[in-house]
């Protein structure tokens, strides 16, 4: 499946670690006719979740969840049954999610203003389905919940109970629900540059890598900067006020956002009389007329209308928003007695670049030896491919090229015919995942030692023959096609 859901454990004789990262399924949005493969998600992650809690024994040490999309989250949801008496005994977020950070405070309520108005235009009727860039607004709003969900944080818990997930929740409720879950005190907001243990009896050391917290720009920074130039976090404050307008007379808006708002946000306001006509220049501390607002509504003159002219902005800031989430990842080394296990979310350039702002403690003395990302990249072993190895979720030189280890192995949670299932209006043939350049290197860096969604198992385990992993596989959920793979390391 397209989704991240990882388990991991350590195991001392008698004694186990188990630590759950991400569990989540890409969402079908369309028929399964149009999305075959897409369309097994659900089936495939309420049978993983199934057969996990039988593994882990329906308690968790610890939860690891990288950010707030569907497809690492959404297990909870669609798998709320089996999950509902799991017991976590702590949950790591990055410090975009704590609520005492007013950084973090203040993205957030950006963000979930801006998607809450998105989320009123995609529930219009008048609207839904009528372009191509209403269309890619809907689907991306899908990687936060169900529509009725979206932007309103804990209120996606059923009936409000905090036992329980509905089938249309948000991913945000989804967080607050694991938040709870391990209850006060046994939730850690991890910034870049700490260390924190895990493991039996706190054996190892994760070296927090991302999200930066004090370079804004690289939070922003989600492409090359030779490639396309979306390098702002959230779009500019201007741009989602727009949207909160726009949602005002084209939305569903259930009365969340003004009508003063529309349709230009105030560095846009001009004042106009009764009739419609621009009054005179006004003092800088007076209060505008807004009538301009129901002109615009109103439409009585063609010469002021911008017509679908605005769906290009609504279209632009809902994939500003879903790469803006990526970046926001919690990306995590593991370490393993001096190697590494890579596990990066679907951080983007920015999150990458920022790795190297800082240093990371080789012991627990506080003034011994400081490694830098490149000692810990040389160090892996096993990396998590970001972003299901989309084209700007791993860095070339300053990333995989440092990956120098012989032993490296790689893992990637995609499903090739899924990603190419997603065809939009910017992607006629689908999501290219995994992007060919990559997935060219990966090969060559790990002598093909890949474990993909649609691997083959009989190539897999050809490769991962003399590999320091053992390779073995779960009951087969289908002919050829198993429920999960497993990699064994002795330490």
């Amino acid at each position: 499946m397209l989704g991240d859901f990882f388990f991991v454990k350590h195991v001392v004789g008698a004694d186990t670690f188990k630590m759950l990262i991400d569990c989540g399924v890409l969402q079908c949005i369309g028929t399964k006719a149009s999305k075959p493969t897409t369309s097994l998600g659900k089936e495939r992650i309420i049978a993983g979740a199934a057969d996990f809690m039988k593994d882990c024994g329906g308690a968790l040490d610890l939860v690891v969840a990288t950010h707030e999309h569907y497809d690492h989250l959404s297990g909870f949801i669609l798998a709320n049954d089996t999950f509902r008496s799991l017991k976590i005994a702590k949950v790591w977020m990055a410090w975009t999610e704590d609520r005492t950070d007013e950084v973090a405070n203040g993205y957030r309520k950006k963000k979930n203003k801006a998607l809450s108005a998105l989320a009123a235009l995609a529930r219009s009727p008048a609207l839904a389905a009528t372009s191509d860039e209403m269309k890619t607004v809907t689907n991306l709003l899908q990687f936060y919940g169900g529509l009725d969900s979206v932007g309103d944080g804990a209120m996606g818990v059923a009936a409000k109970k905090r036992d329980d997930l509905a089938g249309n929740a948000s991913c945000e409720a989804v967080l607050e629900w694991l938040r709870d879950r391990a209850g006060p005190g046994n939730v850690v907001f991890l910034k870049p540059g700490d260390v924190v243990r895990w493991g039996v009896h706190d054996a190892f050391r994760a070296y927090v890598l991302g999200p930066p917290r004090d370079d804004a720009k690289k939070l922003r920074q989600l492409d090359p900067s030779a490639g396309v130039a979306r390098e702002v976090y959230l779009a500019r404050g201007e741009d989602v006020e727009t949207v909160v307008g726009l949602a005002v007379v084209h939305g569903d808006n259930g009365g969340r956002v003004r009508l003063e708002d529309q349709p230009f946000v105030p560095l846009h306001w001009c004042p106009y009389g009764a009739n419609g006509k621009k009054l005179k220049a006004r003092a800088p501390k007076q209060k505008p007329n807004i009538r301009i607002a129901g002109i615009y509504a109103k439409g009585d003159a063609k010469y002021r209308r911008i017509d679908d002219d605005w769906l290009g902005s609504v279209e632009s800031l809902a994939l500003k928003i879903d790469g803006d989430v990526n970046n926001t990842s919690l990306a995590l080394g593991l370490e393993l007695d001096k190697r590494v296990l890579l596990f990066p979310g679907d951080a983007q350039v920015g999150n990458w670049l920022s790795w190297g702002d800082q240093t990371y403690p080789a012991n627990d003395t506080a003034s011994g030896p400081r490694l830098k990302i490149e000692d810990i990249l040389a160090r892996t072993i096993l990396y998590k491919v970001g972003h299901h190895a989309s084209h700007n979720a791993t860095l070339r030189e300053r990333g995989l090229e440092l990956m120098t280890d012989p032993r490296l192995c790689a893992m990637i949670p995609v499903v090739e015919e899924t990603a190419h299932e997603q065809v939009t209006k910017n992607s006629p043939h689908g999501w290219s995942m995994p992007y060919g350049d990559l997935y060219k290197r990966l090969n060559e860096l790990t002598d093909g030692r890949i474990l993909r969604g649609d691997g083959e198992t009989a190539a897999e385990k050809n490769k991962f023959g003399a590999s320091i992993f053992r390779l073995s596989y779960g009951t087969n959920f289908k002919p050829n096609d198993p429920l999960w793979v497993e990699l064994a390391l002795d330490l």
